[in-house]
């Protein structure tokens, strides 16, 4: 009986020992299903530019973690997670070149620029060379997107705010005839403000003023005094950031300006914004970009703002950047199903639709960029009244 026993429990130990071989197997195997698809992200961290555009490099994770939590993205089979590798430009074009060689050397094939135009102009020949595939969250003009480009996109082009933003004026503030444009000296701004000067013209609105101001500026007065002398009904930013934006409300309706301020590009996160400004001055405010924090975002904006809120960071419009622009750059690869850059790129020129975080969308900008290569999705006017945000309806659902 003694010998039954042992020869039992030496069975048992056995089975055992076999059992948990296995499922150490089938674990292995598990692990070995997922892979690791790195994505390559520059912003600015430090220097300038960094109060505007460090927001996207603190969202990385949570953003990492939602695609993640989304299921990443599979690949002939293949399932990836997606791992975010971001690098600081430290808001200059030497920065730039630096951190997309630091990218290429880690042989990283997809990439989200810089929203910083001087510094993603910068990087431009080093990525292409390397055959890295782009995809900006938004952009303004033909100099980062164009049929020399190759592997350039953008997830959206703030030039199709444009026209919806002069409707909104039209309708809104049928009084204000006489605009005065005012506007930063960034490469890109020629196309923005030659769509600009079209829209005016178009509505038999008046041009009185256009001048812009150098990359820092924080004393307007100067050119606001200039311009207010030519006595404008509404004062057009064209495109700005959080900084010039507030600066440019504030110290216009402190000289006496009283009528709408607007921006057919963005003035940057509209409630961050609405935060810098003069109580008595947050009025008669709008732009064409959207409130992350309004009711009216779609799922995937408001789950984004639960990770970066549980991260304890601010969520603003640039946290979202990120995602902005990989959301649908996954698509593109998974329906070319290849991380072969040159095979996304020939897909992305078939494909009819794509989702955005901000409704259905579809691949073109040919008008403008003499190339499909930029997503056309609904466009995200909001607005300040009476010291609140509000976010418009979606305007080509």
């Amino acid at each position: 009986m003694k010998k039954r026993g042992l020869v039992l429990m030496v069975s048992c130990l056995l089975f055992l020992l076999a059992l948990f071989s296995l499922l150490g197997s089938f674990t292995k195997e598990a692990t070995a299903q997922v892979k690791t698809l790195k994505i390559g992200l520059i912003t600015s961290v430090t220097g300038p530019m960094a109060p505007a555009f460090k927001p996207m490099y603190d969202a990385v994770k949570p953003t990492e973690d939602l695609i993640n939590q989304r299921g990443g993205v599979t690949v002939a089979g293949q399932k990836y997670n997606i791992k975010i590798i971001a690098e600081d430009d430290q808001s200059s074009p030497p920065g730039a070149i630096a951190a997309a060689n630091r990218l290429v050397q880690q042989g990283i094939k997809f990439m989200i620029p810089p929203m910083f135009m001087v510094t993603d102009l910068a990087l431009i020949p080093t990525a292409e060379e390397a055959k890295i595939l782009r995809l900006k969250a938004f952009g303004l003009g033909p100099e980062e997107v164009n049929p020399k480009i190759r592997y350039g996109f953008y997830a959206d082009s703030s030039l199709y705010c444009i026209e919806p933003c002069f409707d909104y004026l039209v309708k809104t503030y049928p009084q204000a005839k006489k605009i005065a444009i005012i506007m930063p000296d960034d490469p890109g701004g020629n196309t923005a403000l030659e769509l600009n000067e079209k829209a005016i013209k178009k509505r038999g609105l008046q041009l009185v003023f256009s001048e812009k101001f150098k990359i820092p500026t924080e004393d307007f007065y100067p050119i606001l005094t200039k311009a207010l002398e030519k006595k404008p009904d509404a004062i057009n930013i064209v495109f700005s950031i959080v900084p010039w934006s507030a600066g440019i409300i504030n110290q216009s309706r402190e000289l006496g300006f009283t009528g709408p301020v607007f921006a057919p590009g963005l003035f940057g996160d509209i409630n961050l914004v609405n935060s810098m400004l003069n109580k008595k001055y947050a009025n008669d405010l709008f732009h064409g970009g959207p409130d992350v924090l309004s009711d009216k975002m779609l799922p995937i904006v408001k789950d984004l703002r639960k990770l970066v809120e549980k991260a304890n960071q601010p969520y603003i419009m640039d946290s979202m950047l990120g995602l902005d622009a990989l959301y649908p750059m996954l698509q593109c690869i998974e329906k070319a199903q290849s991380l072969d850059t040159d095979k996304v790129v020939a897909t992305i020129k078939n494909m009819k639709s794509i989702d955005t975080i901000w409704g259905k969308g579809k691949w073109g900008g040919k008008e403008i960029f003499d190339v499909d290569h930029v997503i056309i999705r609904p466009i995200t006017l909001s607005r300040i009244v009476n010291g609140k945000v509000e976010q418009l309806d979606f305007i080509g659902k």
